[in-house]
C-alpha cells in the first residue's frame, strides 16, 4: 500500500470495514459519468470543490489551489473517512484526474495506508467489482483528525522556481507536449511554457491504461532527476500522476508546483511562446 494497487487486490479489499473507495473521476461529464455507474459504496469526490479551495483570481494560486489541511480533514470526514482506514482511490484516467491529486493530499497530511488503483475504474469493473447506479450511496460521516496541520509533502511558490531552476533543479512540464511546444492551449490564457523546463509528458506514464512498470519508469526518469526535481502542469492537478509514477518507480518525493502554468501565465514571468510562423 501507499503507491498503486491493483484491481483484483482492491477487489478483494473492497467491503471490509477498515477500507474506504473513492471515486475521483474528473473532467466534462465526470458527475453524470458517477450517476451511471460507480463502484458500489464510492462517493464521488469532487475536484472542482473536495480537493480544490474556493478562489476569485487564478494569478493568485492557480485554477486548482490547494485548500487547508484543516478544510480537507474536513471533506475527507464528510466521505465517510477516518485516520485509520485504507484509502482506494479510483478514476476513469488512469489515475490522471484526479485520483493522483487525492493521493499526493492523503500522503502529504501523513495517511500512508492510500493507494490509487492501477487501471481504474475500468480494470475494477473488469475485475468484477460490484457497481453501483445513482448518486453517491449514503456514507456515515466520520472525525478526520490529521496528523498535520500544513501539507507536508514538498511545495514551491511561484517565486521560487526561476531561481530553483537557475540553482539545477530539474523543472518537469508534465503536460502534452503540444501544450509544452505552445502549439495548443485548451485551457488557459496563454499557451507556451516555463522557461528551463523539460518536458515529459504523463502520457508516458502509463502503457494501455495502466501505469508502466517499475523499471520502466525508472529508465525514463533516472536520467533527469537531481537534488531538487519539480514537477508542474496546467494548474497542480495532472502533475500529481508523475509524482506518484516517481514515488511509486522508488525516487524521493519531488516538489510540486500546484500553480504551475495556470498561475504562472498570469503573472509578469518570462515565458516562452509558440515559436513564429
Amino acid at each position: 500500500m501507499g503507491t498503486l494497487i491493483s484491481a483484483s487486490r482492491a477487489v478483494a479489499e473492497l467491503g471490509s470495514a477498515h477500507v474506504r473507495v473513492l471515486d475521483c473521476s474528473a473532467g466534462p461529464g465526470a458527475s453524470d459519468l458517477f450517476v451511471q455507474c460507480h463502484i458500489a459504496g464510492a462517493p464521488w469526490v469532487d475536484l472542482e470543490t473536495d480537493l480544490t479551495a474556493p478562489f476569485e483570481d487564478a494569478a493568485i494560486g492557480g485554477r486548482h489551489p490547494l485548500p487547508s489541511v484543516e478544510e480537507f480533514a474536513k471533506t475527507l470526514g464528510n466521505l465517510g473517512v477516518r485516520r485509520d482506514h485504507t484509502v482506494l482511490l479510483y478514476d476513469r484516467s488512469g489515475g490522471v484526474m484526479a485520483a493522483a491529486r487525492m493521493w499526493w493530499m492523503l500522503r502529504s497530511i501523513g495517511h500512508a495506508d492510500v493507494s490509487v488503483v492501477d487501471g481504474g475504474f475500468d480494470a475494477l469493473v473488469a475485475a468484477e467489482a460490484p457497481v453501483s447506479a445513482g448518486h453517491s450511496d449514503a456514507v456515515e460521516t466520520e472525525v478526520y483528525v490529521a496528523d498535520v496541520s500544513e501539507w507536508n509533502w514538498p511545495q514551491i511558490r511561484m517565486e521560487e522556481v526561476a531561481t530553483a531552476v537557475a540553482d539545477g533543479a530539474t523543472l518537469i512540464d508534465v503536460r502534452s507536449a503540444e501544450r509544452y511546444a505552445g502549439l495548443q492551449e485548451p485551457i488557459d490564457l496563454i499557451a507556451g511554457h516555463i522557461p528551463g523546463a523539460i518536458n515529459i509528458p504523463l502520457s508516458e506514464n502509463l502503457e494501455a491504461g495502466s501505469f508502466k512498470s517499475v523499471a520502466a519508469l525508472r529508465q525514463l526518469y533516472a536520467p533527469v532527476i537531481k537534488d531538487q526535481t519539480i514537477l508542474q502542469c496546467g494548474s497542480g492537478v495532472t502533475a500529481c500522476h508523475t509524482l506518484l509514477a516517481m514515488v511509486h518507480a522508488g525516487f524521493d518525493v519531488p516538489t510540486l508546483y500546484n500553480g504551475s502554468w495556470s498561475q504562472w501565465s498570469r503573472n509578469d514571468n518570462p515565458m516562452v511562446l509558440a515559436p513564429s510562423k
